[in-house]
């Protein structure tokens, strides 16, 4: 988009962000001749990416998977998620990185996640025909 190839690109906000704070100039300058919109508003909202963590039923060390899954829930871990890695904290109360939070607030899609996984062999099977990469 910043080199003119395209007029929009689909992308996770947090490679915008990187380059928004990249250490190269260039990367910078790239950033900043792009925006971020959330498509959608006035609709069913923004797909938002989720991510997850779990424990397996055959794990080693159960009480230490517990242990890390509720610091993953914590607002020390999503305080750093959110300031390092510029995610979006799931956590409430725990504030947003300075530049998500300058893009104000956006409907989100309320889409039930499981839906995308039953649905993904078919999307797969798809991408397979188009020779998507």
């Amino acid at each position: 988009v910043a080199s003119g190839e395209c007029n929009l690109a689909v992308a996770n906000h947090y490679y915008y962000v990187r380059l928004l704070h990249s250490d190269d100039a260039t990367e910078r300058e790239a950033a900043r001749k792009v925006g971020v919109i959330f498509p959608n508003q006035d609709d069913r909202g923004t797909h938002v990416n989720v991510g997850g963590a779990g424990l397996v039923a055959n794990a080693q060390n159960p009480e230490n998977g517990i242990r890390f899954l509720e610091f993953l829930a914590s607002d020390q871990a999503q305080e750093v998620l959110a300031e390092r890695n510029y995610e979006f904290p799931v956590v409430e109360g725990v504030k947003k990185n300075p530049v998500l939070e300058s893009w104000g607030d956006f409907a989100k899609d309320d889409i039930n996640i499981s839906i995308l996984g039953e649905n993904n062999p078919e999307a797969v099977r798809i991408f397979d025909r188009v020779s998507w990469r």
